[in-house]
Parts: C-alpha cells; sequence; structure tokens
C-alpha cells in the first residue's frame, strides 16, 4: 500500500488475521524504537501500526499514531483524517475538531478533505444540537460523492435525537437517500429492515453504526481514508445512567469517552498522577458515555489547575 493510501479489495484479506495483530504490532513499536530508523521507515511503520491497532479495536493508540505519521509527512492528509475519526469515536471531540481545522481552511481539495468536511460538520451538529452544517453539505455538488453518507448520517442523528433543528424529520432523509441512492451500501442499510448484514466499511460507520447488507456486492464509494474497524455491537437497550451519590460535593470532569477502556485509563493515569478519579454512565443523544470525575475538594480551582498542571488539560467543574 502507498503512503497513506488504504485500498479497498473484495479479494483475499491482504494482511495478517486478528489473532496475528498482536505480534505484528509488538514488532512495529520495536521498530519505531530504533535509534536507526529513518524518517521515511518510520513514517511507513506508524502508518502500519495506526491501521493494525485500527482493526484490533485500539482507536485511541490508533489516533495517536496517526497523528505521529502526520508529524512526520505533513503532506499526509488521509492520515490526519483518519486520526480525527479515531478522535471522534473516543470522544475527544475538540482534538478531532481542531486537528481538521488546517485543512479545511487549506486551499487542498481531495477525498481527504471532503472527508474533513464531513468530520466537521457531524461535529458541529452534536456540539451546536443544529444539523444546518450537514444540510448545507448535502446541497452542495461538491460533495455529491458523499451525500447517501450524509443522508444515512442525518437519518440516524434525528432518529436517536429529535431535539437536533435544522433538518426536518428522520423518515424524509431515509426516504431520500432510498429513493435517489438506492444501489448504495447505505439504502440498502436503510431499508433492510435490521436484517442480519456484513458489508464493506467506510469511515462515517466508525461514527453512525449501522447494519451492514447481507449479500450485497455493493461498495462504498473507494477512499483513500483509511477504513476503521466495524464498531461493536451495542445493546438493544442502552444501560441506565449511573445516578450521583447522595450527598456527594463538587466534581471536576476530566474526561468523557464512549469505550469504558478509555475511561479506564484515564482513571488509572489519574492515579498515577496523585488523584482519585471514578468512572460514571451517562446517557447523552441516545448514546451511553463514560464520564471521568475527580473530587474537586475544599478548592474546585485549586483542583482544576493541579489537574492541568498534571496534563488534563481539559477538567472542567461539573457541579
Amino acid at each position: 500500500m502507498g503512503m497513506g493510501q488504504w485500498a479497498q479489495s473484495s479479494g483475499p484479506w491482504p494482511g495478517p488475521w486478528p489473532w496475528q495483530f498482536g505480534t505484528e504490532i509488538l514488532n512495529l513499536e520495536q521498530k519505531l524504537a530504533s535509534p536507526v530508523i529513518s524518517p521515511f521507515e518510520r513514517y511507513e511503520a506508524l502508518v502500519r501500526l495506526a491501521r493494525l491497532k485500527q482493526l484490533s479495536g485500539d482507536i485511541s493508540g490508533a489516533a495517536a499514531n496517526w497523528l505521529d505519521a502526520v508529524s512526520v509527512n505533513p503532506n499526509d492528509d488521509n492520515a490526519l483524517v483518519a486520526g480525527a475519526y479515531c478522535l471522534t469515536a473516543i470522544g475527544e471531540w475538540e482534538k478531532a475538531y481542531a486537528a481538521i481545522q488546517p485543512l479545511i481552511t487549506s486551499a487542498r481539495r481531495g477525498p481527504a478533505t471532503l472527508q474533513a468536511f464531513y468530520l466537521d460538520a457531524y461535529l458541529k451538529t452534536w456540539h451546536n444540537t443544529n444539523a444546518s452544517a450537514l444540510v448545507a453539505l448535502a446541497a452542495d455538488p461538491e460533495f455529491a460523492s458523499l451525500r447517501p453518507m450524509v443522508y444515512y448520517t442525518l437519518w440516524q442523528i434525528l432518529t436517536r435525537s429529535p431535539n437536533i433543528s435544522g433538518a426536518g424529520g428522520a423518515d424524509s432523509w431515509k426516504t431520500r437517500l432510498i429513493a435517489e441512492y438506492p444501489g448504495s451500501p447505505e439504502a440498502l442499510i436503510a431499508g433492510s429492515g435490521g436484517a442480519s448484514v456484513s458489508a464493506v466499511q467506510s469511515p462515517m460507520w466508525m461514527l453512525v453504526p449501522g447494519a451492514p447488507v447481507a449479500g450485497s456486492s455493493a461498495r462504498p464509494p473507494t477512499s483513500t481514508v483509511p477504513t476503521p474497524p466495524a464498531p461493536a455491537p451495542k445493546p438493544a437497550t442502552p444501560p441506565a445512567p449511573q445516578p450521583a451519590q447522595a450527598g456527594a460535593g463538587p466534581l471536576v470532569q476530566t474526561g468523557s469517552f464512549n469505550t469504558e477502556a478509555n475511561a479506564r485509563a484515564q482513571v488509572e493515569s489519574l492515579r498515577k498522577a496523585g488523584f482519585t478519579a471514578t468512572v460514571s454512565q451517562k446517557l447523552l443523544n441516545g448514546v451511553v458515555w463514560w464520564t471521568v470525575t475527580v473530587p474537586a475538594g475544599q478548592n474546585a480551582n485549586k483542583t482544576m489547575q493541579d489537574l492541568k498542571k498534571a496534563g488534563f488539560d481539559k477538567a472542567f467543574l461539573i457541579r
């Protein structure tokens, strides 16, 4: 595979099987630790490592490796967008938004740039509870190749969160998707009625998972953006958020993640830095998030300053 490219293929899987990832990941990490590795070799190893971690489910590690690859090769827009997708998937929305802004404001255009604009609109939709940015993308001829993906995203977001404004009803986007792009994977999924499925993924599936279509030969538009792993199946009924403990004092939130493993990892980092942290579940827009908090103590400002000095710069008082 070329620099930052991820070729989709209907043929046999070209790389190692999942049970071989651990060995190859270890070999690549050892290679990166070598003091004599060249910049080109470092870049190639980081890209390969990011792909393997993504496929093995280590989305946080993949995000770090994608962005490290960009630091070695600033011209790899594909790696930049792949890293931003990973950050979004683990709940690091502010970092994802900041990562793609230089690409969005540049004069460069290409598949990766289009994906960056899509991701920007997706993040703005959730942040503003208004889908007008995605609607504008759907109407822009420049983004015609992404239109099925945008329609599908609008349908899914509005279905999960009817309070989001600026886009009309969810069913109208599903209807348009099936009518205008009946052969697309998104339309096949929308019309499958929840049938058991399997389909080639695009980066969108990481953010708005859906049921893949069984037996379909359809493929998403070829993209140079690395393909993310299939999201873990979600329970039919999300677990209820854990209520705050009665009589609990003020808390400082240090992070919010959509995977419990990442939240637990931050708790461990906080523990090593001398803080006592806990994880609680919250239900936001129909999605379960794992929130990490630290007791604010008698001086909340000092606690937040101490956290930021320790590297937890997103800390803020929640109650």
